[in-house]
Order: structure tokens, then sequence, then C-alpha cells
């Protein structure tokens, strides 16, 4: 552990299982070669915290396997082509949904969190829809009593699958 610049740097090395290859789903266990990964994490007593870590690059022997190489991946901590952990991501992403994006980035800043406006805007998923959602919607408002009350109905007007 170091501070270098402001920013305490975390060194650690993946040591776990190699895993399975995401194409072709068969053991690797040739490690073809080690680098060292660069990923940020949640701020550590008001400084900016960096693991530096070493991974290692596994090769897929399978014949008929279109990956050649693959990234060995922490569980819990990295994700593929990521340069953030996933505890930053999950918290980037909670100051997205809250706030979304000027607000979010001005809170980001106070929080030593590195993340613009786009940035956090793009860690928000839109809801999966579901099979049943309506396709065709219809839209029809009315009084309950006049001046008082008022209701909306929405229809699906879709005809019913034969």
């Amino acid at each position: 552990m170091s501070m270098i610049e402001g920013v305490l740097m975390v060194d650690a090395a993946g040591c776990g299982p190699p895993g399975l290859c995401p194409d072709c789903a068969q053991p690797v266990t040739r490690v073809r070669s080690r680098y060292w990964s660069h990923v940020t994490d949640l701020p550590v007593a008001g400084q900016r915290m960096v693991i530096r870590l070493q991974v290692r690059r596994f090769l897929c022997e399978r014949a008929g396997c279109r990956r050649r190489t693959l990234v060995e991946q922490v569980r819990g901590l990295t994700e593929p082509r990521r340069r953030t952990t996933t505890s930053l991501r999950s918290a980037m992403r909670a100051v997205a949904t809250e706030l979304g994006g000027r607000p979010g980035q001005r809170l980001c800043r106070q929080l030593l969190l590195h993340g613009g406006r786009t940035a956090l805007l793009r860690l928000l998923k839109a809801p999966s829809i579901p099979d049943r959602a309506p396709r065709i919607l219809g839209i029809d408002e009315f009084a309950f009593r006049k001046g008082r009350t008022y209701g909306t109905v929405l229809v699906d007007t879709r005809p019913p699958a034969s």
C-alpha cells in the first residue's frame, strides 16, 4: 500500500481458480500471461483508492472455440471491461437513481467519486418490459363528480391473440 499524489494505491493479485471459458463453457487451465490492471474503488479515509490488480490471462485450448484468451475476474470486485469495482459502480448507480445527472455529479465530487453526469446516466438501466405489456394503449379520463373527483382508465386495445 502506498500514497501517490493523494491516491491510495493497493497492490493485489488474483489467485482464485481459473474458471470456465464464457463461449464454450470448458474449464481453462493454461496461463498465457499476467498483467497489471488498475481498478478504482470507493474512497477510504477521504482519499481516492486505486487497486493495482495483477490478473492472469488464460488460454482456451478447445479447437472449436472462437475465444482464444480470457482474463481472470475477481468475484465481487471486478467485471469484464470495467475499470471500477462492483461496489463503486453500485454506489454511483444509487446516486444516479436518486439524483440524476448534474446534481449527482455534484454529490459525486463531494464524495470523491469519479463520475460525470453522462457517466452516471449511463449506469441507469431501463426496466424490462414484460411479454404481456400493452402495445396499443387507450386512455380515457372522466369525472365521478364534476369539479371534485376524477378518474383515468387505461385499456390495452390490442386485439386478443388467436
